[in-house]
């Protein structure tokens, strides 16, 4: 069946690690000021990682629960009032944490260097589901089986393709990274890391939107009609009369 962009998830608070200060920080962004008497200590450092999480396999749960299922994607036209025989269902984020150097100024103001960057982004939690009423020996379960895989490889590969591109695009965020001098240290860290999560969830939206249109071009009405004739008719074994749908 389907993956679509399911149960798209934003990851938006940053956790701060701060490097000399103590705490997370919570509080809105306010006035801030770049640079100023505070002194810098080279460049801002870059750690991205992109999360793949383990490929989970469920396949304990019937036609009707899979069906009902929350974040499940409509299928291609021609294709509906049909039974739901597997799922892909991915969770895909973004995250971002700060280490900062804190310094006060002895004026009841902060300077804010920044020092690691380390962003995340991919995919949380990956599941595919296959309809109990399929035996795990039988043709058909593997059939729909491959079909869901197909889902997972176009998902892997658009994560290795977006890579690059995340990183580039946070190197040019981290290289206009600057110390930031405030009222306060939240006030500082909220600044530093508003352009960071700015970019992330933009590409977060990118990404959605570009992983739907792949997933698209695997769920065909031939791909949904190649599966339901396989195996010389073996589904009607299992399931009542109709279409289907994997």
């Amino acid at each position: 069946m389907i993956p679509g962009v399911l149960r798209r998830r934003l990851l938006l608070p940053a956790c701060f690690v701060l490097l000399g200060g103590a705490g997370l920080l919570s509080a809105a962004p306010a006035a801030a000021q770049q640079g100023g008497a505070c002194p810098e200590y080279g460049p801002t450092q870059l750690k991205v990682d992109v999360l793949t999480a383990p490929l989970r396999r469920d396949y304990g749960r019937s036609i009707n629960q899979l069906a009902g299922m929350p974040g499940r994607a409509p299928g291609p036209a021609g294709a509906s009032n049909g039974h739901i025989l597997g799922l892909a269902l991915v969770k895909h984020g973004e995250r971002s944490n700060l280490e900062a150097l804190i310094q006060p100024m002895g004026d009841g103001t902060f300077c804010v260097t920044p020092k690691l960057l380390t962003a995340g982004f991919g995919y949380e939690e990956r599941t595919i589901y296959v309809a109990r009423e399929l035996p795990q020996n039988s043709c058909i379960f593997g059939e729909v089986l491959s079909h869901e895989m197909k889902h997972i490889a176009v998902d892997e590969q658009l994560l290795r393709e977006y890579a690059p591109t995340l990183n580039r695009r946070l190197e040019a965020v981290a290289a206009r990274m600057k110390p930031v001098r405030a009222r306060s240290k939240d006030q500082a860290m909220r600044a530093l890391l508003l352009p960071v999560n700015s970019l992330l969830r933009q590409m977060l939206q990118e990404f959605g939107q570009e992983r739907e249109r792949r997933q698209s071009q695997v769920d065909t009405l031939a791909e949904y009609e190649r599966v339901s004739r396989s195996c010389n008719g073996e589904i009607n074994r299992y399931i009542p009369k109709g279409k289907r749908r994997v």
